[in-house]
């Protein structure tokens, strides 16, 4: 099952300036994820979590001030924020009105281990332009590829993130994959079609600017721009692969 969520189909309902909502609730035990709606002035003190990875996706829509115990940031464009798990305060201010997600993913004992050892220094901030990019076999030419989190080292618990941008007939087109469950983030120009199955079982959604999704492990996918159209997605995936408890 592929769920899909449209944010032209959202009624926008505000208390204090906050307007969140979870997306796809129940539809995974071990990742939850969140849309927030912040009106201009709005100073936003997210919750903290000492034993869950959380990763922002400010996905160009509105203006923030990201402020945290070692920088304040200015964030209008694409970009990605995880915060020190519960040991470093930060606020989100809306200098406009604004969007963004978060996504939040369990460790378990093994995650929290390797932590201990080595990991990403936290808290973390990237913009788009500042990540390297890549090239894979499923991509058709035209597309870049940009990696956000990846690989060993630097994996943020079982998150790994990257960002896909392709137009004109060109895009992405991907065999299921079995071991890591995916969401996709739709960036402020996106504006696309996506297709999970293969055969009489494929469906297509039109997705645009806002919209987000999840696809679990296992399905055929393709992320594609037609004539006048564009790809441009942050992808967030979720290894299935349970090493502690």
């Amino acid at each position: 099952m592929t769920y899909v969520y449209y944010d032209d189909s959202h009624i926008r309902n505000y208390k204090d300036g906050v307007d969140v909502i979870e997306l796809f609730p129940g539809s995974h035990d071990e990742v939850r994820s969140f849309k927030y709606f912040l009106k201009a002035g709005t100073i936003l003190k997210p919750e903290k979590y000492a034993t869950e990875s959380v990763l922002y996706l400010f996905g160009g829509k509105g203006e923030v001030i990201l402020t945290d115990d070692e920088k304040t940031r200015v964030v209008n464009t694409v970009a990605f924020y995880a915060p020190d798990y519960d040991r470093t305060n930060y606020t989100i201010q809306a200098v406009t009105d604004a969007e963004f997600v978060m996504v939040r993913a369990n460790m378990d004992s093994d995650d929290i281990e390797k932590r201990g050892g080595a990991c990403l220094h936290l808290p973390w901030f990237r913009t788009e332009a500042q990540c390297d990019r890549y090239d894979q076999d499923c991509k058709t030419p035209r597309t870049i590829s940009r990696t956000v989190l990846f690989g060993e080292f630097d994996r943020l618990g079982r998150l790994t993130a990257g960002i896909c941008e392709a137009s004109d007939c060109a895009g992405t087109i991907e065999k299921g994959h079995a071991e890591v469950h995916q969401w996709n983030y739709c960036l402020n120009d996106a504006n696309y079609h996506m297709t999970v199955g293969s055969g009489a079982e494929a469906v297509t959604y039109q997705r645009k600017a806002g919209d987000f999704d999840f696809i679990p492990a296992g399905p055929d996918h393709t992320l594609y721009a037609g004539v006048g159209e564009k790809v441009h997605y942050v992808w967030v995936e979720f290894n299935v692969n349970k090493r502690g408890k």
